[in-house]
Order: C-alpha cells, then structure tokens, then sequence
C-alpha cells in the first residue's frame, strides 16, 4: 500500500499510508462471505442467511473489523517498507479514520522511534568501587532491624510517655481561640510526627515526660483537605488530654528467637545474618558498578530521546508515587504537592532509565545476546515461587497484562549488565560497607 513518511522531530515521524479501494472491497467481500458461512438465526439454514438480513444485524460491526484489519495490516506493512523501528505501537483512533465500505481510504499515524546510535565500546571501562564487608557493626544493626520487625505493643500503666510512643488521646481542634472540631481517642504517632493524622514536625516530642491526664497543646497547619474545608491551611492548636499510652517493646535475643527465625542458636542466626548480609551488599556492589559503567556510556554516546514517549513514562510514575505516598497516609493534595515538586527528579530518572535501556538493546545486539526459552521459563518459576502462584498462573497473569515482553527485556537487560560488570576495571576504594548508588 503507499505510504510516506515525514519528520516530525527527534525519534518522531509521521506516517502517511493510503489504503487502495481494491483492498477495502477485496477485505468487506470475504468478511461478509465468512460472517455468511457461519451465521445461525432462527428461521434460515446455516450459511443461507440473506446478506441483507446480516446487513442490518452485523453492519457497524463488520465495517469496524474490516478497518481494523485494514489498518493494521496497512501500519506493518509501511513499518516494514520504509525499516522504521518502533519504540512502541501507537493507538490509532478509529474514530479519527474516515472510513468508506466502497472505497479508498487514508490515514497518519505519529510514531515513536527507537534513536539510531552505534553500540558503544564498554569493555575495560574505569570504576572505583567500595569494598564490602558484613561487618560486626552492620550484623548488629541487622539484628536490631529483625527484632523491630517482630515487636510487640504493649499498654504503659504507669510512667510517662517517651519518644517512639503512641499516645491515645482526646483532641480538639482550635482557630483563633474558637474549638472548631473534637476527636476521642484519637493517635498520637511519635514516630511519624503526627497528631490524629495531622502532620505536627517535631511537635510530638512535647508528649515525652508526661503522664497520663496531661494536656498538650500542638500548633499545626490543617492540611489543604481537611474537614470543614472552611479551616483547611490554617493554623491551628490541638488540645491533647492523654488518655492512653502504648509501647513497642523488642523480643530478647536469645535461643527462642533464633529457633522462632530457624536457626540452632543465637551464634546460628548471627552466622545466619551475617552471610545473607554479606550476599546482599555484594550485590549491591554488583549494582553500583552497573550503574557507574552505564553513567560512563551514557556520556560517550549522546543521542535524542522521543519527547513524547518521555513524558508518558513520567506521568506515569508521578501517578504512581502520587498513589503510593496517598496509600501509605498521606492527604491527597499534600501527595499531589509532594509529587509535583518532584517532577523534575522524575524526569530525569526515567530519561535516565529509557537511555539504559536502549544502550543494554544496542549492546545485546551487537554481543549476540539473546533470551531464551529456558531463560524465561526460569524467571517464570522464580516469579511463581516469590508469589507462592504456578508458573501458568504466573504466565497467564503476564501474558494478560501484557507484560510477556517487558519480562523479556527485563532478562536481557540482566544478561547485558552481568557481561558490562565482568569486563569492567574495578579497583577499590570509597567507604567500607558501601556500594548502593542513588
């Protein structure tokens, strides 16, 4: 089918196809000999339905199948005529294809393209990277963290609250001298600085040293969502008569917990930490020489990014830290802010990220690496065991979703990073205990 592409700047280009009327009638003419052939109504033979009965029951369907079809088939045939490599499949609106049953019709299509560079030289490349040791220190603080991991909350009788403490309250909300709200048994979080949900920076530090029937009076701002709407930003004391004092209290190192977490004995499960400790810095010294190579590949091979494809993978994770932040706690607009005030850090780690990406594809292709069968079927596995579901679950959930290639270019990515990491020239030095990167 004709076609012709046009620049449409960096990675983009318009594409411009012509579908002959020859094909569209060609295309109508066998869909509607095979919607013949298969159609069932009441009252007629299979295969001997009038046409013009089918007409009138199949019509808007068929003519949206046909175009389809026509369209897509007429979109790889351009791709593959004029070697255009897509970044991505663009959404063609079919609503926005003027579209005759009788005759020719034409269509543009804007596409993203991959950039077109040489695979950079990676071998031999420079990096400085710390050593890494599970040291006594870092196995202790290691311990801590899994005893964290299994406290328990017990209510304070007597005493006085200390920071780390969640402190039950009741709490009124004061403007300007006038009680505008009143909350019972409300939290007060020492540990995330909060008040009955309420960011107080630094402020629940005024609960430490008091007993229970105090009163403690926190200045905050209201956030931008609170209720009634009419007080939202302001500033405001909460009134806080301690009610109630509840402490996380740490199991004991001792054989009872190393037997709970599957070790023989406490210098078991120290063993024990130790090597996983020792396992995970490596890799992510492993990670960090990764990430250092490709800093160094990127700046010896610039080349244009597709703007567009740019700013959809930054929306993208702007929404979703904007859902992550909301999920764990935080106000909606104080989200939408936070977020916002991100944005630029955003774009530059996806921009970072898309240029990994295309320098692993470029270096994949050059090095002959490939994914094979056996290579997804085992990260398939791994995936299915990590989420306790079977493999064909595992694979019919991807396969759905649409994440089959994504897994893919995962894998190989992985492969072009292990080779980066072999052939680079690592030397010592920096900070012991070291090695994750930002």
């Amino acid at each position: 089918m004709p076609s012709e592409v046009q620049d449409a700047g960096p990675c983009k280009r318009l594409l411009k196809i012509s579908v002959p009327g020859e094909r569209v009638k060609e295309a109508m003419a066998a869909t509607w000999l095979e919607a013949q052939r298969n159609a069932s109504f009441k009252g007629f033979r299979p295969g001997k339905v009038p046409r013009s009965i089918l007409e009138k029951k199949l019509g808007k369907t068929v003519r949206k199948d046909v175009q389809q079809q026509l369209i897509n088939d007429a979109f790889h045939e351009a791709v593959e005529q004029h070697k255009l490599r897509l970044l991505r499949q663009p959404q063609i609106d079919l609503e926005t294809v003027p579209f005759d049953p009788n005759g020719p019709f034409e269509l543009t299509v804007a596409v993203d393209l991959k950039p077109d560079f040489a695979a950079p030289e990676f071998r031999g490349i420079e990096v400085i990277a710390p050593p890494v040791k599970a040291t006594p220190e870092l196995v202790e603080r290691e311990l801590e963290q899994i005893r964290a991991q299994r406290a328990s909350v017990v209510r304070v009788e007597q005493g006085v609250a200390t920071k780390g403490d969640f402190v039950l309250v009741d709490v009124s909300y004061q403007v300007d001298g006038a009680i505008v709200l009143h909350h019972e048994d409300a939290l007060v979080d020492t540990i995330r600085d909060q008040v009955d949900g309420v960011p107080a920076q630094g402020a629940t530090a005024m609960f430490a040293g008091r007993e229970i029937g105090a009163t403690v009076s926190v200045e905050v701002k209201l956030p931008d969502d609170f209720k009634p709407s009419g007080f939202a930003g302001a500033r405001a004391n909460l009134l806080c008569s301690m009610k109630r004092i509840h402490r996380i209290t740490l199991p004991e190192l001792n054989e009872d917990l190393a037997r709970d977490l599957g070790a023989e004995s406490v210098d078991d499960l120290k063993s024990k930490v130790e090597t996983e400790l020792q396992r995970r810095l490596e890799s992510q010294r492993d990670r960090y020489i990764e990430e250092c190579v490709f800093d160094q590949l990127i700046k010896k091979t610039p080349f244009d990014l597709p703007e567009d494809f740019l700013a959809d993978l930054t929306n993208a994770r702007m929404q979703e830290f904007e859902a992550d932040l909301v999920q764990s706690g935080m106000p909606e607009a104080e989200a939408k802010s936070n977020v916002a005030t991100h944005a630029d850090r955003i774009r530059q780690d996806q921009a970072r990220g898309l240029r990994i990406s295309l320098l692993a594809e470029s270096i994949a292709l050059a090095q002959k690496l490939f994914v094979t069968e056996d290579d997804m079927q085992a990260n398939i596995r791994a995936l299915a065991a990590a989420r306790e579901r079977t493999p064909q679950e595992v694979y019919d959930e991807l396969y759905d979703s649409g994440q089959v290639g994504a897994l893919r270019s995962q894998i190989l990515e992985h492969k072009v990073r292990k080779l980066i990491r072999q052939t680079a020239k690592v030397s010592e030095g920096g900070v012991e205990g070291a090695g994750s990167r930002g």
